[in-house]
């Protein structure tokens, strides 16, 4: 029997008997575990990049077409703290490196897609056949040899967060009065949009905005996704800016940090996500996950607790893939 096709009970038997046992490190992440899918990951390898913003490197990103490659959107820093430095996307794999740009983004999924200039790099292998069951073993690739955590699938996939209109702000005066913004949810809506605190909202799509109060409610009524144009009073200016509302992805921070080491900054406001165990850092997000086939069953997107990792489905990354390309068309920057 090949190791491709060993079963999770063989890998299991496969522990050395002198590691410690009540340790995920030393189990199912233990070099025992990992050097036995090596051969198993070597396919996925080869479509895992670094994603890096001025030559730093901030995340992975999982490669989707050859010169398309997917990543967790939060992750990349693209703004710059001075003012008069450029901002410069590109991806690491081996010893080469391209330069890329953005051309989409999904902030529910919180993924964005890149394009990366003169790349034939090599797409995944996704999963064709049903999700992985529960209690499936699942890999965690970073283009090193073995994967850098081994893990199991806690739960079939779910939706993790109830879909609502988010636009990400803070009042100013949250019990009442003008609808003052006081400041913005990082990578939120509102921020991304160029909301400022001590913007005061007067316009809200086609809602007269006279209080906290009616701005929830045209919040309510909408849905994410939708384009709303809201108007703004910045001191003596009025200014109108389009923004594209997400969901709340920001939680709030969890005891868990402290002991356990950082969690993701965006780890809600996803769709369908298959949760695991494995134990990841919040730049470990954005690679694939793979099945004992070595076929990718999703990306990583979140690490939301002690042994809570999130990954998007393969059909859902697909999926949003080709609503970005879509996107990107109309923009000028589609598919070619």
């Amino acid at each position: 029997m090949s190791v491709r096709s060993l079963p999770a009970a063989a890998l299991l038997a496969a522990i050395p008997f002198a590691l410690p046992a009540q340790s995920i490190r030393n189990i199912t992440q233990g070099s025992a575990i990992r050097d036995l899918w090596k051969p198993i990951v070597a396919e996925a390898n080869r479509s895992v990049v670094e994603v890096c913003v001025n030559e730093r490197a901030m995340v992975l990103g999982t490669v989707v077409g050859k010169d398309l490659v997917v990543t967790k959107m939060s992750e990349l820093t693209l703004s710059s703290s001075k003012d008069n430095e450029s901002v410069e996307l590109s991806i690491d794999q081996g010893e080469e490196t391209w330069p890329c740009v953005q051309i989409g983004v999904d902030r529910a999924a919180d993924i964005a897609l890149l394009r990366v200039t003169d790349a034939e790099l090599t797409p995944v292998r996704w999963r064709q056949k049903e999700e992985p069951v529960p209690g499936s073993f699942l890999a965690s690739v970073d283009g090193s040899d073995a994967p850098f955590g081994v893990g199991i699938l806690a739960a079939a996939s779910y939706v993790h967060t109830v879909p609502r209109a988010f636009l990400g702000i803070r009042f100013a005066n949250p019990n009442g009065g003008t609808a003052e913004i006081e400041d913005t949810v990082e990578h939120g809506a509102a921020e991304a949009a160029g909301i400022l605190g001590g913007d005061v909202v007067v316009k809200f799509g086609e809602a007269e905005i006279g209080d906290t109060d009616s701005l929830r409610a045209a919040i309510r009524a909408c849905t994410p996704g939708d384009k709303v144009s809201v108007t703004l009073k910045r001191g003596e200016e009025t200014v109108t800016v389009e923004v594209v509302l997400g969901t709340n992805t920001s939680p709030m921070r969890s005891d868990q940090e402290s002991v356990w080491g950082e969690l993701s900054d965006v780890r809600s406001g996803f769709q369908r996500v298959l949760q695991h165990d494995t134990v990841l850092k919040p730049e470990d997000c954005g690679g694939p996950i793979v099945d004992l086939t070595g076929a990718v069953v999703g990306v990583n997107v979140a690490r939301a607790g002690r042994i809570e990792t999130l990954a998007l489905p393969a059909a859902d990354v697909r999926a949003l893939v080709a609503k970005l390309l879509k996107g990107a068309a109309r923009e000028g920057d589609g598919e070619r």
